[in-house]
């Protein structure tokens, strides 16, 4: 009865998340832009209209030394301030770059070996790195010039998805941390394609973000008609992704996949000379990394799905509860065999509020010992009945 109540309200949170991440995407990929236009007619009450505007790519002046750079906007010949696009990953082994390397490894490896077996955890997980990747988009492509320490911005992503990662554990929180797991899936893979060629997979830059939906989809329906095949390859290929940034980290610092993820993820103008402008190159060493990342996961989706047979979600199983009633029972066959003994303990003095102390504990005792008979019995019906079914 339980099992078809979770399938009957499944749908509901699984349309909730898959119409965020649509959100998410268009806010994303937009290329539109909006300018307050002058009121088409005079009236009592001015709301100001709005004019769509294609976006347009900034402008890069250099003086004829080549010493002074400037970007400009063409539509308005604005000299538009750059800032610093480190997006809080620190330099070379700053403090913010130690924090990061140490949580793609501390939430990757668990993932990528044993992610399905960790359940809650996973959910968590699942749910934490989705806040964490919308917020740090969020904040990298709206700063200004002057932007946000490196470790300020490293903690409010840390705070967003400790804040996520609770909210998978709890009960409402996992089956969205499901489905977020499954579309931060396809998210890894296509992100490691599309980074895989300088300058991105595919010229056009829209066209990467189309390619990444996909993936996005790909994986989500997995998720929804094969649930243990989605989540082996889900755990084990955003675990691969974040064990593969940590190596890379250690290895290029913030010039490798660090880089390539900026690229691909900020668009803010205040950036613009040293991501757009820069363009993305990625070293042989990154390149390797990135399809050894993507040739790990069948591996490690094969190696979850054989060592941890156990469904993701654990269930009261009839040998646990065979093994509670007989603790149950041995210790009131030894009541049975020993009455003297404890004859001689009711017998003996003691004052009222430790009687009642032991009355209290008898009865919580015994009735843990009736639930835990209902439960074998229970478990031994369903059994025969599944069996006679069958």
């Amino acid at each position: 009865m339980a099992a078809s109540v979770r399938r009957t309200s499944f749908p509901l949170p699984s349309l909730l998340t898959a119409l965020s991440c649509l959100l998410i995407f268009f806010a994303l990929v937009s290329d539109a832009a909006c300018r307050p236009t002058a009121p088409v007619s005079p009236a009592a009450v001015d709301f100001p209209s709005v004019q769509l505007l294609k976006r347009l790519t900034p402008v890069v002046q250099s003086s004829a030394d080549g010493t002074n750079v400037t970007v400009v906007n063409p539509a308005t010949n604005d000299v538009i301030p750059q800032g610093s696009a480190t997006d809080g990953g620190g330099k070379d082994f700053s403090v913010p770059a130690i924090i990061w390397i140490a949580f793609v490894f501390a939430v990757g490896a668990p993932l990528a070996l044993a992610g399905i077996r960790l359940w809650r955890i996973t959910t968590g997980a699942g749910v934490g790195l989705a806040a964490a990747v919308c917020i740090w988009t969020a904040f990298i492509n709206t700063i200004s010039a002057d932007s946000l320490p490196d470790l300020v911005l490293t903690i409010i992503v840390l705070v967003a998805f400790a804040i996520g990662f609770f909210l998978g554990m709890v009960g409402f929180g996992r089956m969205a941390g499901v489905i977020l797991l499954g579309v931060l899936s396809g998210f890894s893979i296509g992100l490691r394609i599309v980074l895989l060629r300088p300058g991105l997979l595919i010229p056009r830059y829209i066209a990467n973000w189309l390619l990444l939906v996909v993936f996005m989809i790909i994986g989500l329906a997995l998720i929804f008609f094969r649930q243990r095949m989605g989540l082996v390859t889900a755990c084990s290929s955003v675990g691969s992704f974040l064990v593969a940034l940590g190596i890379d980290l250690i290895m290029n610092k913030q010039s490798g996949m660090s880089f390539g993820l900026r690229f691909f993820m900020d668009r803010n103008n205040s950036h613009f000379l040293e991501l757009t402008h820069k363009g993305y190159n990625p070293s042989v060493v990154t390149q390797i990394l990135l399809g050894v990342s993507l040739g790990a996961i069948p591996i490690l989706a094969t190696a979850q799905h054989f060592i941890f047979r156990a469904p993701f979600r654990p269930t009261w199983t009839e040998s646990t509860t065979a093994s509670t009633t007989a603790s149950i029972v041995g210790s009131e066959e030894a009541v049975a065999l020993n009455p003297e003994k404890h004859s001689e303990e009711a017998l003996s003095p003691a004052s009222d509020e430790s009687e009642a102390h032991t009355v209290g504990s008898t009865a919580v005792k015994s009735e843990q010992s009736d639930k835990s008979k209902s439960r074998l019995l229970g478990a031994r019906f369903s059994s025969r009945f599944s069996r006679s079914q069958s």
